[in-house]
């Protein structure tokens, strides 16, 4: 008889917890290979009598000689909660455990995945179980297979995010330069289904907080219309959408992107209606993997991400994965870019178009049409005061490529202000002007 084909007992029971030996090993806090945790005083022995079963939210087991939670672990954000239940997982301490998913499955009852390991913990203490979400003899539709796979990799995605936290110190290598005028910037890492904020100020970039995210159903590197992508790029915030002015999958809000931005639009991409948005009332999250291309994350946070960010041209870089950096090595441009930046700011300054000819790529595009570049054009040809306020980002690609924006001061013979943008891209051992236009 296998260890699994035992007799459950008061002081041991059998059970394997695979969705949570899974965390447990991949934090490092459990050994390979499976084990049994010795549940000692279950629940009360009337919770169970008859085949009743406990309610998830409103129904506190009875314990003796059992580990009392911390209480910071029964109170925070949901994501805090649910790793503060793994932590104490690994650690075997299931009773802690089962108290902070108590708390959490009555404080957020939309989270699934929070239910899920509560559930997990309670049926661990009658009953072996098989799988994730699943009793040693329960049969499983193909519905459910998938949405256990979902919360599985959700589980996964947001435990590799706590045990892979951002070095200290550091700051991703794709926000190269900003100037004071951007208090905030947003970087989605796309293989960690992780958003991260920062703060911009004298000091510099801080990190203020990261969230789980998902992103669309077939990844990354939008192309077309439909095809469930979410783009790669630099993009900025356009004005805020509320919750009454939007479909109920969207949430809680939405702040809608610049895609396709003029980069997307000259390599041939379409589609458009990317956004950050919150997700369906009846959840509390969505799968890793599950958007048809815009970036969705808990109601919560996109609200409190909503209430810091300006009301719009918050940069937001969508990259494959974060290249996290010192901060002297991330402004530091290539010399090559440096040299041709500073040959275009000269010609732009004498109001010299001819010497600007060469910076611009052969098909270089505008993104403006019309009467928008008609007075565009002839302004190349009046010299700005100043170009400054430079903003210098990119994202992992396939070719090298820098977004820069910048504003061209007034002068005497120009009576506003403009803010421009360029997107350079490197071909062969020069860089080159590959798309621009007018911002505001």
């Amino acid at each position: 008889m296998t260890s699994e084909q035992r007799p459950l007992t008061t002081r041991r029971r059998g059970a394997w917890l695979l969705s949570l030996v899974a965390g447990a090993l991949l934090l490092g806090w459990a050994a390979q290979g499976r084990h049994a945790w010795d549940a000692r005083a279950a629940v009360a022995p009337d919770a169970m009598r008859g085949g009743s079963k406990l309610k998830l939210a409103d129904e506190l087991p009875t314990w003796r000689d059992s580990e009392v939670a911390e209480p910071e672990a029964l109170s925070g954000s949901a994501e805090s909660r649910l790793l503060a239940a793994y932590r104490l997982v690994g650690e075997r301490r299931l009773d802690a455990a089962l108290q902070v998913t108590t708390a959490l499955s009555h404080d957020y009852p939309q989270f699934r995945l929070g239910q899920l390991l509560h559930a997990d913990l309670l049926a661990a203490h009658v009953q072996p179980l098989a799988g994730f979400g699943r009793p040693a003899a329960a049969p499983q539709a193909s519905g459910t297979v998938d949405a256990l796979s979902g919360l599985q990799q959700e589980a996964m995605a947001r435990l590799r995010a706590l045990q892979q936290r951002p070095p200290a110190g550091l700051v991703p290598a794709e926000l190269v330069r900003l100037p004071a005028s951007v208090p905030h910037a947003v970087v989605v890492d796309a293989s960690r289904s992780r958003l991260y904020l920062f703060r911009h100020d004298a000091q510099g970039l801080q990190l203020v907080r990261d969230f789980y995210v998902s992103v669309g159903k077939q990844g990354v590197d939008k192309h077309a219309e439909g095809d469930q992508k979410t783009p790669l790029g630099v993009y900025y915030t356009l004005n805020a959408v509320a919750h009454a002015q939007l479909d109920i999958r969207f949430g809680a809000g939405a702040l809608p992107l610049n895609y396709p931005n003029a980069l997307d639009r000259n390599d041939g991409r379409t589609g458009s209606g990317i956004l950050l948005h919150g997700v369906p009332t009846s959840t509390y999250s969505r799968p890793p993997l599950d958007s048809d291309g815009c970036v969705a994350m808990a109601n919560d946070d996109l609200l409190q991400l909503m209430a810091t960010l300006p009301e719009r041209d918050t940069p937001v870089v969508i990259t494959r994965e974060i290249q996290w950096v010192a901060p002297a090595q991330a402004g530091a441009l290539p010399a090559s870019f440096e040299q041709t930046w500073a040959a275009w700011q000269r010609a732009r300054l004498q109001g010299t178009p001819a010497l600007l000819d060469p910076l611009y790529a052969p098909n270089a595009t505008l993104a403006v049409t019309g009467e928008q570049a008609e007075r565009f054009r002839s302004r190349l040809n009046v010299p700005p005061a100043a170009v400054d306020e430079v903003s210098v980002l990119t994202w992992r690609d396939h070719t090298p490529m820098l977004v820069v924006t910048f504003r061209e001061r007034a002068g005497a013979t120009v009576k506003r202000d403009r803010v421009v943008r360029q997107y350079w891209g490197q071909q062969g051992a020069d860089w080159r002007i590959v798309a621009e236009g007018p911002v505001r």
